[in-house]
């Protein structure tokens, strides 16, 4: 089964977005030229990270946080350029909601496992609670990840 890239997820995301926005009749569709842009940016940003530049900061950065801000950053030309009408706020945010997807879900399943490997009974927690743990999860994680990316960073540029 071949691995499948973020990159292309997303690619078809944007695709499934501008045909579900396009066949909405309550919502406005939004100009072509929004899903094209961001195509073109989102693949820019995949060829730059085939290529393995490295992030020329002081820091590494994780590939779905520039993700996202490259999709805000087509958001916020999109409502400044006055030659093309501004999209419905529900293709960005459909668009960085599966960005999000991957983050919850290992969210999820590291709960999962802690709940099953320390044999915990959640079955009395409100879903609210539940999902308030798995949010502190997901944050703490992507603290802890950063670090190891820094850590790593750091470690190479030493090897140079």
């Amino acid at each position: 089964m071949a691995k499948t890239n973020i990159f292309d997820v997303l690619l078809r995301t944007i695709s499934d977005v501008q045909q579900k926005n396009k066949v909405n009749p309550k919502e406005e569709t939004a100009d072509p030229s929004i899903f094209d842009i961001l195509k073109e940016k989102l693949g820019e940003l995949d060829q730059k990270s085939r290529e393995k530049r490295s992030a020329r900061g002081k820091s590494p950065k994780s590939i779905l946080d520039m993700i996202r801000k490259e999709i805000e950053g087509v958001r916020r030309q999109n409502k400044r350029d006055p030659k093309v009408a501004t999209a419905p706020k529900s293709v960005f945010d459909d668009i960085l909601k599966k960005v999000e997807q991957r983050p919850q879900r290992q969210a999820s399943t590291g709960i999962r496992a802690i709940v099953e490997e320390y044999n915990l009974d959640i079955s009395r927690l409100p879903r609210e609670v539940v999902y308030q743990v798995q949010q502190k999860y997901a944050s703490d994680k992507r603290q802890f990840d950063k670090q190891y990316a820094q850590a790593i960073f750091d470690l190479t540029k030493q090897y140079k």
